[in-house]
């Protein structure tokens, strides 16, 4: 009987290795620092459009997040905030995009009113820019260097000290 149960093991073990390894190009797929980041193009909530090569000469947090986000939400009133903050500096070299992924047009302009949020972004409804970017969790910002290299990759939401560290780094703010 504990023979049988050292083969169980031994099987349990080798499916849970080939599962892993599996696995591991899914999550590989993402980008990682130092690379190049993709160029996008989204319509802004203003109406007007922008592309990755308008931020060029400027560090770029692209945030991704979602109405229907908690962890977002509870994130979101950093982001504007971190917003207005570099709004009203005067040659910042930060800048911030934020980009709601997979909802509709109506329930972000709903949110963003309801919610009196200002900061740049727009909606990805079919998540062409996400999936561009390999995000697979909500929120994600990707720090994008002023010459378009990957700086880092921050999965979750950003505390306020990561925050604050942001924009002192690179808004001197």
């Amino acid at each position: 009987m504990e023979h049988l149960t050292l083969i169980k093991k031994k099987y349990l073990a080798a499916a849970i290795l080939i599962l892993i390894t599996a696995a591991v190009p899914v999550f590989a797929a993402g980008l990682k620092k130092g690379a190049k980041a993709p160029d996008f193009s989204i319509t802004l909530s203003d109406g007007k459009n922008t592309v990755l090569s308008d931020y060029r000469g400027k560090v770029l947090i692209l945030h991704f997040w979602a109405t229907w986000c908690g962890p977002c939400r509870g994130e979101l009133p950093l982001i504007n905030s971190m917003a207005k903050k570099l709004d009203s500096a005067k040659d910042a070299g930060l800048s911030l995009l934020a980009v709601c992924v997979s909802d509709s047009q109506e329930n972000y302009t709903n949110f963003m009113k309801q919610n009196g949020y200002t900061f740049r972004g727009g909606l990805d409804e079919p998540g062409n820019i996400a999936a561009k970017y390999g995000v697979y969790a909500i929120p994600t910002s990707v720090i994008i260097s002023a010459d378009g290299t990957i700086l880092e990759i921050i999965t979750g939401a950003m505390p306020e000290a990561k925050i604050s560290s942001l924009l002192k780094e690179y808004a001197g703010l």
